[in-house]
């Protein structure tokens, strides 16, 4: 990039005359010129703030059709186009059961940074994953309404991996469109200026333009280096999946429980669980599913079966209790997968100040699976929780010496509900 220092002194080629040497002093200068001021302002590669704003909202608009856009059926072998919208969790028995007029909330960027916006139920959780024929695979529990045995279960980890998958290529697809968008008008911008301070006749042809630490560019490429790090553990989640629907083979570990209480969400994605194992550092690629259904919720974590025990351990001490299970979840939801849908009225009955911190914690990147979060985002299910253990101490049926703890897990959950950000 430019530097403030005033320009080197160029030591021309004897053979060019004072003519060519004084046109290309005013070219040189303007090109320092144009750095500087992209130097100073990135947005002066717009010809307008209103430029800027077209551009950008057109790019957003042209890639949230392209998400929707049918391409290969993601069924290994299938060469059939898929639909437009497969539902990585089912409409009939899980998203309309937490909709509230048709609609769930979900994590989305807007004007004001992360929020929770308005969604409808026909677009919540779709990705263009399958064909007509593979999407009724899914049925058999779709229909009941209700996953019940190991082959429910295995297939809703599939569609998760698929649209996980998915969301990585099109990530990868959207950050090349806009670093090449970038570095075009960036470029532009530069010959721009040039054009205007050549004053010969002859046409002005520039090539060979380059461009080093732009740190836009540079967050750019990072962020497309990102989206392909979990790539091939995704593939390898993938392929074991596939295998063990095909051939009871054992390539995956994958724990579930069931809590008998519905709650107000829904949850399909990944997560990372960090642990250590005989003294090394493990990082756990976890599928996640959280699945309402009446009256119950059904869960799901699993990994390949290299992590089968810590993810037993785990899963096992955060599904022994109420409490545990809640705060298990919550973790999922803001530690793990933003792709996840909500009851309106259970999150409007949240504090906004708690919201907030809810939004503000999803951008995080510092915290794993295994991290619990300091507050309550399951407000209704905490509360009647916090009742019940008020009864039981009040009608004196806990055994003596389980009375302090108790008291310690019911203080912790009066904390989360009470929660106020520093």
């Amino acid at each position: 990039m430019a530097s403030e220092k005033e320009p080197v002194e160029i030591n021309w080629p004897e053979e060019m005359s004072e003519e060519n040497r004084e046109e290309l002093r005013g070219l040189l200068a303007a090109y320092d010129e144009a750095l500087r001021e992209f130097d100073k302002d990135h947005t002066v590669i717009f010809p307008s703030d209103a430029e800027r704003n077209r551009l950008f909202f057109g790019f957003l608009k042209r890639w949230a059709k392209a998400w929707s856009k049918p391409g290969p059926c993601m069924y290994d072998g299938c060469t059939n186009r898929s639909i437009a919208r497969s539902h990585t969790i089912s409409l009939s028995s899980s998203i309309r059961l937490i909709a509230e007029c048709d609609h769930v909330l979900t994590p989305r960027f807007g004007d004001n940074g992360l929020d929770l916006v308005r969604i409808g139920v026909r677009e919540a959780s779709t990705f263009p994953g399958f064909c007509e024929e593979h999407e009724t695979h899914f049925a058999p529990f779709e229909m009941k309404k209700s996953m019940t045995d190991a082959g429910h279960f295995g297939l809703q980890a599939f569609r998760t991996i698929c649209r996980e998958i998915y969301a990585k290529r099109y990530q990868q697809q959207k950050g090349e469109a806009m670093l090449a968008d970038y570095q075009r008008l960036r470029k532009a911008f530069v010959i721009g200026r040039l054009r205007q301070a050549h004053v010969s006749t002859k046409p002005l042809n520039v090539s060979g333009l380059r461009f080093e630490n732009d740190p836009l560019e540079t967050k750019l490429v990072e962020m497309l280096n990102d989206t392909q790090v979990d790539l091939p553990e995704l593939e390898a989640l993938y392929r074991g999946i596939l295998d063990d629907l095909q051939d009871d083979s054992d390539n995956i570990a994958m724990n579930v429980a069931n809590f008998d209480t519905q709650l107000a969400v829904c949850l399909s994605g990944l997560g990372v669980l960090n642990y250590t194992h005989h003294g090394t550092r493990k990082r756990a690629l976890c599928f996640l599913a959280v699945i309402s259904e009446t009256g119950q919720t059904k869960i799901m974590i699993g990994g390949v079966a290299e992590h089968k025990n810590a993810l037993q351990l785990y899963f096992e001490a955060n599904s022994s209790s109420s409490p545990a299970f809640l705060e298990m979840v919550e973790s999922w939801m803001i530690h793990g997968s933003d792709h996840w849908f909500m009851t309106p009225s259970a999150w409007a009955g949240i504090p906004n100040a708690r919201q907030r911190a809810v939004c503000d914690r999803i951008l995080d990147e510092r915290w794993s699976l295994a991290d619990r979060v300091p507050f309550s985002i399951l407000d209704e299910p905490r509360r009647r929780l916090v009742s019940f253990i008020e009864s039981q101490l009040t009608s004196e049926t806990i055994p003596p010496e389980q009375i302090t703890e108790t008291q310690q897990t019911l203080s912790h959950q009066w904390a989360k509900l009470d929660y106020v950000p520093p």
